[in-house]
C-alpha cells in the first residue's frame, strides 16, 4: 500500500522545513548601540551621584548662604610689660613713663562666619589704664593679615610703646597699688576711604578687650565707633623691637 500523503513508509508524519518548530536565533544588537546605551547609563549614574553630593553639601552649608552668621572671635594676651615697675617707675613725683607692652592677638573664624576676616593695614593698637582718664599708656600698629572662614590665626609680639607718657599722681598711685592691673586694649582700623577722603565712612569696627599681664587670652568685643577723618597721629609709636619686653619664664 502506498504511503499516505504527509507520512513516511512507517506511517510517521513528515515535517517539512517550513513546518519546523525550531526558531532561528534573534539577531544581535549592533556594538555601537550597546556602547551608546552604556554611556547613557554611566552618565545617569554620575548625575545622580553629583546631585546627591550637591544636596548634602547645600544642607550642610546652608547657613553660609542664608545665615544667621556667627561672629569672629578676637582675643588678646598681654604676655609682658616693662616700664611700669611700682618701685622704680611709679613712685616719687609725677614723671614721664616709657611703658612697653608685648601683646598676642588671636583671631578665630567659625565655620558659620559670613566672610573672611581681615586686620586691615594701618590698624592701630592702643593700651590704656582704666583710671588714666582716657590717656593711652602705649600705642602701636597691628600686623596686617586675614583669616578665612573656619580658620584661626595667632600673631605674637605685637608691640605697643609709650614714649613720655605723663599721668596724674593719683593715677600713678592707683597703678602702683594695683597688684594685677587690668589694661584696656583697643584695635582701631582706618576709615574706609576707597573713593577718596571726601567719601570716607567715619564709622569703623573697633575691637576692645580688657586683659591682665600674664592672665591668658582675654575675649574682645567688636563695636562700631566713629573715628576722626583723617586719623590723628598718636604719640608714642615705635617700630623697633629692640627693647620688647619678654614674658617671665
Amino acid at each position: 500500500m502506498a504511503a499516505a500523503a504527509g507520512t513516511d513508509e512507517e506511517g510517521q508524519p513528515i515535517i517539512s522545513e517550513k513546518q519546523s518548530t525550531t526558531k532561528k536565533p534573534e539577531q544581535d544588537l549592533p556594538a555601537g548601540e550597546i556602547c551608546a546605551a552604556l554611556v547613557v547609563l554611566v552618565l545617569l549614574i554620575l548625575g545622580v551621584v553629583y546631585l546627591s553630593i550637591g544636596v548634602v553639601h547645600f544642607f550642610s552649608h546652608w547657613q553660609r548662604f542664608f545665615g544667621p552668621y556667627d561672629p569672629v572671635e578676637y582675643t588678646v594676651t598681654i604676655a609682658a610689660v616693662s616700664g611700669l615697675n611700682p618701685a622704680k617707675d611709679l613712685h616719687g613725683p609725677p614723671a614721664l613713663l616709657y611703658p612697653a607692652f608685648n601683646l598676642t592677638l588671636r583671631v578665630a573664624s567659625p565655620r558659620t562666619a559670613e566672610d573672611r576676616e581681615c586686620v586691615k593695614p594701618g590698624t592701630t593698637v592702643e593700651v590704656s589704664y582704666p583710671r588714666s582718664a582716657g590717656v593711652p599708656l602705649a600705642t602701636g600698629t597691628a600686623p596686617t593679615f586675614c583669616v578665612d572662614v573656619g580658620e584661626r590665626r595667632e600673631e605674637g609680639s605685637v608691640i605697643a610703646w609709650g614714649d613720655g607718657v605723663r599721668l596724674p599722681g593719683l593715677v600713678l598711685d592707683s597703678l602702683a597699688a594695683d597688684g594685677a592691673p587690668e589694661f584696656g586694649v583697643k584695635l582701631t582700623p582706618l576709615p574706609d576711604c576707597r573713593s577718596g577722603w571726601r567719601f570716607c565712612s567715619d564709622t569703623v569696627d573697633v575691637i576692645s578687650c580688657w586683659a591682665k599681664v600674664g592672665g591668658g587670652p582675654a575675649p574682645c568685643s567688636v563695636l562700631k565707633e566713629r573715628v576722626s577723618l583723617p586719623p590723628l597721629q598718636r604719640p608714642g609709636v615705635r617700630d623697633s623691637a629692640a627693647y620688647l619686653p619678654q614674658p617671665t619664664p
